[in-house]
């Protein structure tokens, strides 16, 4: 039996995820806060068992707008992400990062939270947007990642 990847043009595949996946272009903001609630939620996690040696306090999520320059920025104060898994959750379509978090830890006491789990809702912003930028920093020592 042969095995292999699978893979996808974006120019193709996000008119299909603009048709079908998402009816509302709104909708796209809901899955983007959605992702940064994912984010404070697994950093919330990693400090409760403490993975994360940092102080949690009262992460806050902002959506700031700026009318002359046509931009929305969505600000979190959550896990963030190193270039490998920029690469591995960002470049790869459908590929959850919130689903590899809960199996890791699934033996955990407490339920995380965590609302995301197909790997699909960033690419929503695409609907609505001509440029894409995350600005991230990993709750580790690595350091800042700019993907565009």
């Amino acid at each position: 039996m042969a095995t292999g990847k699978i893979n996808v043009s974006v120019e193709n595949i996000f008119p299909l995820i603009k048709k079908f996946l998402y009816s509302d272009h709104e909708i796209f903001l809901r899955e983007l806060i959605s992702n940064a609630t994912d984010a404070t939620l697994k950093l919330k996690h990693l400090s409760s068992i403490g993975e994360a040696k940092l102080e949690y306090g009262n992460p806050m999520i902002e959506v700031k707008i700026d009318k002359e320059g046509k931009k929305l920025h969505i600000i979190d104060q959550g896990i963030g992400m190193s270039e490998e898994e920029v690469k591995k959750y960002i470049n790869d379509i459908a590929f959850s990062g919130a689903e590899e978090f809960l199996d890791k830890y699934k033996d955990a006491d407490k339920d995380s939270g965590i609302i995301g789990h197909f790997g699909l809702g960033f690419y929503s912003s695409f609907m609505v947007a001509n440029k894409v930028e995350i600005i991230t920093k990993s709750y580790t020592d690595a350091p800042a990642v700019h993907w565009s």
